[in-house]
Order: C-alpha cells, then structure tokens, then sequence
C-alpha cells in the first residue's frame, strides 16, 4: 500500500505529465472555439500553475530537505518559464506569449503561498 507522500508524489508527477501535455498540444483540439470570457487563455495558464504549485508543494512538505518549498517553488517557477519559453520552438501548434509566461509564474507564487499558509497553520499532513 502507498503511503500518503508516495500517493501525493505519483499524482504530482501525473499532473505535471498533465502540464507538459497540453502546454505542447493543440489548444484547438481541447479549449472551445469560442472564449466564455476575455483572457480565458490567462485564467487557464493561472490555474493550472497554482495547482502545480500547490501539489508538489505538499509533497515538499512530505519529505525531510531543508528549506523544501523553497526549493519546490524555485522548480515549478522555473518549470513554467521554460515551458511557455520553449513551446513554440518544440511545437508547431503553440506561440509564447508573455502574458501566459506571467500568468505561470503567477500561479506558481499564488499556490506556493497557499502551501506556506497551509504549513505556517500547522495542519497536519498524513
């Protein structure tokens, strides 16, 4: 049987599988045709960051390093500045965009403060 940080770490690593899928893909094939809102696209790109940020985030907070989610946000932010500045040049599909790259790193400074108020509150992680 996995353990909650083993269980946690296998589902940090599907979702950031998850990340790496739809920043390389063709947005067409998965976002509707038609916008719901202006800058939807950004919304995403935020959401998505905060999420990845918050997982590994409590995985960080699993193990036993010094200074872990420092070094978790330090990845994920560095994670999400390659991936937007790469996508175009890795797929034919995706363009960078700035504002998707502040949106990322948004995101990632959004869920890696959710995680520090998480811990500094002292809510037990099993």
């Amino acid at each position: 049987m996995l353990k909650n940080s083993q269980r946690i770490l296998f589902f940090a690593v599907i979702y950031t599988c998850f990340v790496l899928y739809i920043s390389f893909a063709d947005a067409d094939s998965y976002l509707p045709e038609k916008a719901f809102f202006k800058n939807q696209d950004k919304v995403f790109h935020l959401l998505i960051y905060i999420f990845l940020a918050i997982i590994w985030g409590l995985y960080a907070l699993k193990s036993r390093v010094k200074k872990r989610l420092w070094i978790s946000f330090i990845i994920t932010f560095i994670f999400g500045i390659i991936l937007e500045s790469i996508q175009e040049i890795v797929s034919p599909f995706r363009t960078y965009d700035t504002m998707d790259l502040i949106a990322n790193c948004l995101g990632v400074i959004i869920g890696t403060v959710i995680v520090h108020y998480y811990m500094k509150y002292k809510v037990k992680i099993n």
